[in-house]
């Protein structure tokens, strides 16, 4: 059994220990203590100073190249989408800079903006979408039975016009002459918003939220047991998206291109075109650009990322004209 005698010992070694440290350090190892973290904190500052220069150094190269990219727009995309309509949707938590720029760039390059519509979260899901769905099939029987599917289809006729989802050619142009009641049966159930009159489009840009991390939403919504994840619903829309229109072009920064939906369809080899770097001055010009090529029958992924194929895709006919002019 241990006795007190070895307690008192143990006490003593630890406070003889302590005073050792104490001289140690009040003494000769003052100040090589004292100089290395002296030097170290030197080097701290030096470093902090040196990442504060470059950065100041690649903020003003950003904006030197944004400079540029603004007066160099005209040469680049004027006439590129000439009398042509354009539809911009909006995801979620889309950057509004971001779109008001792909917008001024679209008319720059001669196009109009015919629809801006802004997804919401629950758009395409099935929570709490009996009634909606029951309103979707009053106005179109013949939408497809599955139920994510028909509420995909219904959006896709009323964006576009078109519905390539039903057999029969009679029920496709039926359905095409309802895109209008289908269009407000989304505004009004606060699945879609919108400030614009409804007008079907074949040429659409789908701006990506802002930092998007599509590419984890793999799990369905906890709301509906039969509801997909967010990210097949999305990507199964755009995809219905490309059957119906002219040219698609999804747009997105760098956080789209690398764990959001440009990185998602670039993954999954999408018939959809798309564009990364919307946060630089160069993305809504490479986007006009996409959105002209894939009207003439080109599609890509263009932009900085390193699955990009290229950064902009060459002039159409359409930009040449316009420079002729």
């Amino acid at each position: 059994m241990i006795d007190f005698r070895y307690h008192l010992v143990s006490l003593v070694s630890v406070f003889l220990a302590l005073a050792v440290g104490i001289v140690l350090g009040a003494g000769p190892l003052k100040e090589p203590i004292g100089e290395s973290l002296q030097s170290q904190v030197d080097a701290l500052r030096s470093d902090r100073d040196t990442l504060r220069t470059n950065l100041d150094a690649a903020k003003g190269n950003i904006d030197k190249q944004n400079e540029f990219v603004t007066a160099a727009a005209p040469d680049l995309i004027k006439g590129a989408l000439k009398d042509k309509d354009v539809s911009i949707i909006s995801a979620p938590d889309a950057d509004s800079e971001q779109v008001e720029e792909v917008s001024n760039r679209i008319k720059e390059a001669d196009g109009t903006i015919a629809g801006d519509v802004s997804f919401v979260p629950n758009t395409l899901t099935l929570t709490d979408s009996t009634n909606f769905l029951e309103r979707l099939r009053t106005i179109e029987p013949n939408l497809p039975e599955d139920d994510s599917t028909a509420i995909r289809a219904a959006l896709v006729i009323a964006l576009t016009g078109n519905a390539s989802m039903l057999e029969d050619a009679d029920d496709r142009e039926a359905a095409g002459e309802k895109s209008t009641k289908l269009y407000d049966a989304f505004v009004e159930a606060d699945r879609l918003r919108t400030d614009t009159d409804h007008k079907t489009t074949e040429l659409f840009v789908v701006i990506d939220d802002e930092n998007s991390t599509l590419a984890e939403e793999t799990e369905p919504s906890p709301e509906a047991s039969e509801d997909k994840a967010t990210r097949t619903l999305v990507t199964d829309f755009v995809t219905a998206l490309t059957a119906d229109a002219a040219s698609v072009v999804v747009a997105g920064d760098a956080g789209s291109a690398q764990n959001g939906l440009v990185n998602v369809l670039r993954t999954e080899k999408s018939r959809a075109s798309t564009v990364d770097g919307l946060g630089l001055g160069a993305g809504p010009v490479i986007t006009v650009r996409a959105l002209a090529a894939g009207e003439d029958g080109t599609h890509g992924h263009y932009g900085f990322a390193d699955d990009a194929e290229e950064i902009l895709p060459a002039k159409t006919s359409e930009t040449e004209k316009g420079d002729a002019k």
